[in-house]
Order: C-alpha cells, then sequence, then structure tokens
C-alpha cells in the first residue's frame, strides 16, 4: 500500500511475493513526477495540445516557446476552470464509478512585445506564465467480495520468523500495526510465528484513494522573429510539486468463524518538492506558404522530493472490543530527474477558414535517475535498476483543428494518443500478471471548445477529457485483478485582453 521508498527503507521488501508490487509503487512516483498532462489556455487545450508550430498564444509557451516570435501586440490571459478526477473501476465482479470535482487555476499568463533595433529582428516578446503540468486530483475506489482471501494474510507473512517484539522496527508500517489491532497473533507456544484473523472466511474487501494536489510550473521566456520566416524561442521555469493523498483500505467479515468483524487500514503521503527546467524551440514558416514547422527541445527537471508518510489501523471485534495503533511518522529526501523531450510539429493555414496542426513526441523514461542520501547505495542501485529494466520511452500523437466562422467566432477540436510508458508487470515466477506501474498506460485525451476574439480581447471555453487504463492488485497476494480506467475531466475558461 506505500511506495517503494518507505517500504525499502525498513527492509519490508524481503518477500518476493511482496516486493514486486512495492516495486511497481516506486516506479509510479517516478511516473507521477515524469509524465506530464500540460494544461493551458482554452486554445491550446482545444487543439489538443498541439502547438508546436503555433503562436501567439500563451498557451504555447510549454509546448515551443518560439511560437512567442509570432505575437505583433501583448497579451494577458487568465484560464480558470473546474473539474473532475476519478475513474471507471471493476473489482471482484463489482463496478465503482467515482469523480472528485474541484477548482484549478489553468493559466495565468502575460506577453509583452516590444519593438528590437535591428533589420531582421524587429520584435520581442518577453514573458511570464504558470500554469499546472498535471492536475493531481482524483478519488477512485475498487470493493468486492473474495472467498479465504485477506490481506491479514500477507501481513502473517511478511511477519514470519520475526520476534513480536521486533516487529516495530522492521515492519512499522504493516505487519506491526496488525500485530498491535490482533489482525495477526502468534502461534501457541511461539514469539515469531503467526497466524492471520482472517483464513477461510469470507470478507468484503474495498480501497478508496482520494487524492489532491498539482505539478506546476512558473516559466519565464523570450521570443523573436528572424527576418519574417523563422521564430526562436527560449524558456526558463521552476517546477513545484504539491499532493496530498490518502489511501482507505478495509476489510469487512461477510461469512465466516473469525471473531473480528471489520478492519482499516489508513496510508497518508505528504509530498512538496522543486524542481528547474530549460526549452529551446524553432519554428520555420517561409514567407507565402500556409505551411509552418515546428521543433522544441525541453529539458529534463531534477527535483527535490520531502516525502512524509504515516499510517494508522484500527479493528473491531464480534465481543465489542477494538484496537487502534499507528506508526511513526517518517521523513525522507530524494531527488528524481526526469528525463528530456522532443517535439516536432506540423500547422497547415487553409486560407481564414480553417487551421490543422499536428504534433509528435518523444520522451524516454527509463533515462530518469533516482538519488538520495536518506538510503543506502544498494537501494539507490535496486530503485535506478528498476527504473531502467520497466520503465520505456513514449511516443506522443496530437492533432487539432480550428474553423474560423465570421471574423469573430472560433470553433476547435482536438485530441491526442500516448503510448504505454513502461513494460508490462511480472510476478516472482517472471510472468507478465496483467498488473500496470500506475499511470503508465496509453492514455487518450480528446478536447473541444469555442471562442470568441475580437483585435482587443477575447474569451473562450473547453472541455477536455484524459483517460488511462488502471491494472493492479489491492494487495500483494490478492489472487484478484482489479481494472478499468482513470481520467480527468476539465472546462476550462479563459479571459484575456491584447494591447
Amino acid at each position: 500500500m506505500r511506495s517503494l521508498l518507505l517500504r525499502m527503507a525498513f527492509a519490508c521488501a524481503a518477500w518476493t511475493f511482496v516486493s514486486s508490487p512495492l516495486l511497481s509503487q516506486g516506479l509510479s512516483d517516478v511516473l507521477l513526477y515524469s509524465r506530464m498532462d500540460p494544461l493551458g489556455s482554452a486554445r491550446s487545450m482545444g487543439m489538443g495540445d498541439a502547438m508546436t508550430a503555433l503562436g501567439a498564444d500563451l498557451g504555447s509557451i510549454s509546448s515551443n516557446p518560439a511560437g512567442l516570435g509570432m505575437y505583433r501586440t501583448s497579451d494577458i490571459g487568465i484560464t480558470l476552470g473546474v473539474g473532475a478526477g476519478g475513474g471507471n473501476l471493476v473489482f471482484a465482479g463489482e463496478r465503482n464509478i467515482t469523480a472528485a470535482p474541484h477548482l484549478i487555476v489553468g493559466q495565468i499568463g502575460v506577453a509583452l512585445t516590444m519593438p528590437m533595433n535591428h533589420p531582421q529582428f524587429r520584435r520581442g516578446t518577453f514573458a511570464f506564465s504558470y500554469a499546472p503540468l498535471k492536475d493531481l486530483h482524483q478519488r477512485a475506489e475498487w470493493s468486492g467480495e473474495q472467498d479465504g482471501e485477506s490481506l491479514t494474510q500477507q501481513l502473517a507473512l511478511q511477519a514470519q520468523g520475526i520476534p513480536f517484539d521486533s516487529l516495530w522496527y522492521s515492519q512499522p508500517f504493516d505487519a506491526d500495526l496488525a500485530w498491535y489491532t490482533y489482525l495477526i497473533d502468534t502461534l501457541s507456544g511461539s514469539v515469531s510465528q503467526y497466524a492471520p484473523a482472517y483464513e477461510t472466511d469470507q470478507v468484503r474487501q474495498s480501497l478508496r484513494r482520494d487524492r489532491s494536489g498539482r505539478i506546476g510550473e512558473t516559466t519565464f521566456a523570450f521570443g523573436t522573429t528572424y527576418a519574417d520566416a523563422l521564430h526562436v524561442g527560449l524558456a526558463v521555469g521552476l517546477s513545484s510539486v504539491e499532493m496530498d493523498r490518502t489511501d482507505v483500505y478495509s476489510e469487512e467479515k461477510v461469512s465466516g468463524p473469525s471473531p473480528l468483524e471489520r478492519f482499516t487500514f489508513n496510508d497518508n503521503l505528504e509530498v512538496s518538492g522543486s524542481g528547474a527546467f530549460w526549452a529551446f524551440g524553432l519554428i520555420l514558416q517561409p514567407k507565402s506558404s500556409p505551411i509552418r514547422i515546428g521543433w522544441s527541445y525541453r529539458s529534463g527537471s531534477i527535483y527535490n522530493i520531502d516525502d512524509f508518510y504515516r499510517v494508522d489501523a484500527s479493528s473491531a471485534f464480534q465481543d465489542g472490543t477494538g484496537f487502534e495503533w499507528a506508526s511513526p511518522s517518517s521523513f525522507v529526501e530524494y531527488r528524481i530527474r526526469t528525463p528530456r523531450q522532443h517535439r516536432l510539429g506540423m500547422s497547415w493555414a487553409m486560407g481564414k477558414v480553417a487551421l490543422l496542426s499536428l504534433d509528435w513526441g518523444y520522451r524516454d523514461f527509463g533515462q530518469a535517475t533516482f538519488d538520495s542520501n536518506d538510503f543506502t547505495e544498494t537501494d539507490v542501485s535496486n530503485i535506478q535498476g528498476q527504473i531502467n529494466s520497466t520503465l520505456g520511452a513514449e511516443v506522443q500523437y496530437r492533432g487539432g483543428l480550428e474553423l474560423r466562422i465570421q471574423d469573430d467566432w472560433r470553433l476547435r477540436m482536438g485530441g491526442g494518443w500516448k503510448s504505454p510508458a513502461a513494460n508490462p508487470l511480472t510476478n516472482s515466477l517472471n510472468q507478465i500478471d496483467g498488473r500496470l506501474v500506475e499511470g503508465s498506460g496509453e492514455t487518450l485525451h480528446f478536447a473541444l471548445g469555442g471562442e470568441y476574439r475580437t483585435s482587443t480581447w477575447y474569451t473562450g471555453a473547453t472541455y477536455r477529457h484524459t483517460s488511462t487504463p488502471d491494472a493492479r492488485r489491492l494487495y500483494g497476494t490478492s489472487p484478484e485483478l482489479a481494472f478499468g480506467r482513470t481520467g480527468l475531466g476539465l472546462l476550462m475558461l479563459t479571459i484575456g485582453a491584447r494591447y
């Protein structure tokens, strides 16, 4: 239930059948900070984020800063929205559809265009922007019944061979909590052999995840144009991470001999961090040609992450007794370097009637690196080895179409697809077992929007939906695979002025 990072620090991945899911969680941590889903203006999202060969829009800054070179006037704009992150998930034959509404800032930006005293570089544009790289809000639920299967069995296996008075040291976030809440108990005459509370019982299992936060970036950029044909742009920026995640796992007896009625684990993770990046881009627009070609490069970011973690457990028995216990609070620091990204784009202006834009992107998540002074060299090496062998290259395709209605109205539609970012996970026998690294599946998104634009101001709206497959076990030894899709729907509103 916890990421690899703290579990490895306390040597909780000793059992092969338990460590495999924990490793997948560690890989999920890397993808969480590396795999982007940037927001922006209503226009950039309505075009499916296919903005590498487009410009004169604040939303193009994260795609290609060279788009700033297309500005002829200054621009200020703000994009706000309401979103719902959730899932359509199936476990043990039961389906749960959930969503958590929230408000979000899509982008706040300003672009200042001024003349330049040069015959070939006539104008230059300085820009400042804040926009989320990823909206992390999500509510997801899995629930269903299993017969003769329980997390308490896994907890007993984890504790086997460890004296009960040493569990606090080796298993502080799971088996130690189970011992103090009587989810496991020692066998008669033994201090290190354990039996689970649920063995042959039929139990209802559920997992609820509530997550909030975002990965945002503050960008300073400059763009200009050479000979009215080649647009050039450079950007530098700071990224920030804020996330609060609570996983609540519970089991309740449906039938069976155990005196245990129910138990709950509350698993809380708080993450904050920061990083930095730079980006460079070009857009070629031959004179009198309706075709533009764009390219952009974005460096990786080095995130310094502060990780605070705590678990508490509770149990209730038939005789009315109940027990509670909490783990120690844990704080660790680590660093993740995200991989660099390349983007290519082409746009085609069909007179004043329509505009078509297509993008291709590439990023190899196997290039990500992990480091920490809070872990041993062996731990760091093991994590890095999993990154190199499991994460892979992602290819992105995006497209957008803008229809111009009369002089002032725009109708936009767009979408895209990302290839899987990781190899399928395997079990202890090195067999593919259907699980996915969280957040690694192929990603689909579509968008539809419109805008009213005059020479001095504009306002627009876009709806965008993103989804990716999810396949997991609620705990390591569960024989039942949970599957479905998680997603994020956003309705974004933009208002801005040009002067």
